[in-house]
């Protein structure tokens, strides 16, 4: 069961992560004003990119990127028991990733050099669904390991 310090500790991570994840997505930082509209349209039009060697990592850093996003996520909304709140909180995570996803790569029309990419979007998604997944089979774990581990750092 999670306790409100728990809670907290899981929300500051999930926010502090979630920063992480928009600068990541961003760098270098050099914003290019392009008239929404054509912002737009350009999106929209956004390809699948073949997945080669170096696509292939991309593919991978994506799903890597957005796995701790909902397991943080998930674990900061995590209900006490009973399973209809825990699937509609999983549901709510899933639909904010996908949400965040599609808002990150939007706004990456902006960012060149950045590259906008449905595999990135499918990429992440993917890895919000693995994210939310290991929740419900490690978070408790997780949970207790950190309380642990704050416990023995106290004591030292």
């Amino acid at each position: 069961m999670l306790t409100g310090r728990d809670r907290r500790r899981l929300l500051f991570a999930a926010l502090g992560y979630f920063v992480f994840v928009i600068y990541g997505s961003l760098v270098p930082l050099h914003f290019r004003p392009v008239p929404l509209v054509d912002a737009w349209e350009r999106f929209e039009a956004i390809p699948y990119l073949n997945l080669g060697i170096g696509s292939r990592a991309d593919w991978v850093a994506n799903i890597l990127l957005f796995v701790p996003l909902a397991f943080l996520w998930l674990g900061a909304l995590w209900p006490p028991p009973g399973r209809f709140a825990r699937v509609l909180a999983s549901g709510i995570v899933l639909t904010a990733c996908v949400v965040s996803s599609v808002a990150i790569e939007f706004t990456q029309v902006f960012f060149p050099p950045r590259t906008v990419s449905m595999n990135d979007l499918v990429a992440e998604s993917l890895g919000a669904v693995v994210g939310i997944v290991l929740w419900w089979t490690t978070g408790q774990k997780f949970v207790d390991w950190i309380n642990g581990w704050a416990a023995t750092r106290t004591r030292t």
